[in-house]
């Protein structure tokens, strides 16, 4: 008659551990997953969230208005705050007809008025804010003096940093160096640092060129360069950048 052998004690802590260890392994894996398929979802909706803000700054700054009749009133205002760091916050001023970022119910909706655009507050409280007012102010009101009616307009939670810059063709290199207030830029570049997701460390950034039709004219020598500016003024091209910027 056969012998009825069966697992020592040491053969089932052996076959345990070995299972434990491969459970281990299967577990992690799959944690990691997990964990970088929300990374990438959270990561995925920052990147909508920021398009869409991006896109309303655009629409705002392609719409700017400028007449010679009165440049000082519909002059292109740029303030430098922190240059282009992660927590800039940069401010532009101009006269816009465009819509973006007003309520509805806005008394400025549907005509021309003076927007501003900067990153104020601290920590969660610290976003994107709009400000408009009447564009027909005197020159002296207009910045960020409160001295005229304004309406501030909360813009997103999300926004960590905001900086602008504007293409210099004698230089032919970006510059935040604006001092021409009556007269608008034709390429400006606007630049925006998402807040970091929860426990985490990374900070998405986004950059969109706008190149505006009724700036002044540029100087003689930029047609040699043409084909640089049209490079520079190119839209719609989605690049991911190797430190995670994104060019839109």
């Amino acid at each position: 008659m056969p012998s009825r052998r069966g697992f020592t004690l040491i053969e089932l802590l052996l076959a345990l551990s070995i299972f434990s260890i491969a459970m281990a392994m299967v577990g992690g894996s799959l944690w990691s997953i997990l964990r970088a398929w929300r990374r990438g979802g959270e990561m995925l909706d920052s990147l909508h969230y920021g398009e869409y803000v991006l896109s309303q700054l655009e629409g705002a700054v392609r719409s700017a208005a400028w007449f010679p009749s009165k440049p000082e009133t519909f002059g292109f205002v740029l303030e430098d705050d922190g240059g282009t760091s992660d927590s800039a916050a940069n401010a532009i001023t101009f006269t816009t007809g465009s819509g973006a970022f007003l309520p509805a119910d806005s008394p400025l909706a549907g005509g021309l008025h003076r927007l501003s655009l900067t990153v104020s507050g601290s920590g969660a409280s610290r976003g994107l804010v709009a400000t408009a007012y009447p564009h027909m102010a005197d020159a002296e009101d207009i910045g960020l003096e409160r001295k005229v009616e304004r309406e501030e307009i909360p813009v997103s939670r999300e926004v960590e940093g905001f900086s602008c810059e504007w293409y210099d063709f004698e230089q032919e290199d970006w510059s935040q160096d604006w001092e021409k207030t009556n007269s608008l830029p034709k390429l400006v570049r606007l630049n925006l640092v998402m807040k970091p997701r929860e426990g985490e460390k990374e900070r998405l950034k986004l950059s969109r060129v706008v190149e505006h039709d009724d700036a002044l004219g540029l100087p003689d020598h930029v047609g040699r360069h043409a084909d640089t500016a049209i490079l520079i003024g190119l839209q719609g091209v989605l690049q991911i950048l190797a430190d995670g910027q994104v060019l839109l």
